[in-house]
């Protein structure tokens, strides 16, 4: 039986993807499939890489869906009871999927994650705190964190420590749990699809832990920063995202308030900005119709 499938959704990061693939392929010895979504790259490039990887799933979406669709298109052909949902422009060392699968194997209930670490060795981060108005800005989550003792010194510490949510570029579930919680949300088409999984896990028992013995490399932002179309499209992603992600887990003035403190700084901070770089002009007309 099949130990766990990897499911890796691509757009045009064929460079980053063959360094992924060779990682996962070249370094692990657990029973494992390998499941490519291309999200409609359109670059006549995918031939190539089906010829050379002809172990892997290869799935060609004929419209770019986005990273949830397309994690559940991947899913849906999935053969094992462990799904890793993982970033393109990630590098899995040797052993790496060994141990963890070791460490999970007989647990339920859990969305499991390990240290992400960039190209200089210092941790990324890859996990948050739910939005909310006690964490709205910076400022507001160094606070929260540090009253609650959850410092990301802190918790870089300990063994496994288990945050409010893991990001999707590393995302281990176990099929039950995945289905269970009726997959990604397509709702979102990139951005906040992690918080909001963890969300409604949280909200039936479902909790998170990273390892932090364990570690891959993730070089953050290959596909969303292709051209510059492709880099203002996304940060305005992001906000389209927070907004969906708020009008589906909370109501009336909290809402409300939340989406003015958002909406309001990310403007201010472009007006002022826009002054200087074209790239904030841009990005500020493109929020205003949001």
């Amino acid at each position: 039986m099949t130990e766990l499938s990897i499911v890796i959704v691509n757009y045009k990061s064929w460079e980053s993807l063959e360094n992924c693939i060779d990682s996962i392929l070249n370094g692990n010895f657990i029973k494992l499939e390998l499941i490519v979504i291309d999200n409609n790259s359109n670059d006549n490039k995918i031939d190539h890489f089906k010829t050379k990887y002809k172990t892997v799933k290869w799935i060609e979406n004929n419209f770019n869906y986005g990273f949830s669709k397309a994690c559940n298109i991947g899913a849906s052909i999935s053969c094992s009871e462990w799904i890793l949902f993982l970033n393109p422009d990630t590098e899995i060392p040797k052993n790496c999927l060994n141990k963890l699968m070791k460490k999970v194997q007989n647990t339920k209930n859990t969305i499991y994650s390990i240290k992400q670490l960039n190209k200089k060795n210092k941790d990324t981060h890859a996990y948050g705190i739910f939005l909310n108005l006690y964490s709205v800005n910076g400022i507001f989550r160094f606070l929260y964190r540090l009253f609650h003792g959850i410092s990301k010194e802190n918790v870089s510490k300990r063994l496994s420590f288990s945050p409010h949510w893991i990001s999707g570029s590393f995302f281990l579930i176990r099929k039950q749990e995945y289905k269970k919680l009726g997959g990604w949300d397509e709702d979102f088409w990139m951005y906040y699809e992690d918080m909001d999984m963890c969300k409604r896990a949280n909200k039936i028992n479902i909790n998170t832990l990273i390892f932090n013995d364990i570690h891959c490399y993730h070089y953050h932002g290959k596909s969303s920063r292709i051209n510059f179309k492709t880099k203002i499209n996304s940060k305005t992603q992001v906000l389209k995202s927070c907004m969906i992600y708020i009008n589906k887990h909370f109501n009336g003035y909290h809402a409300q308030i939340l989406k003015f403190l958002i909406l309001s700084s990310k403007i201010i901070e472009l007006i002022i900005l826009s002054l200087f770089i074209k790239e904030k002009r841009i990005l500020l007309k493109k929020i205003l119709k949001i």
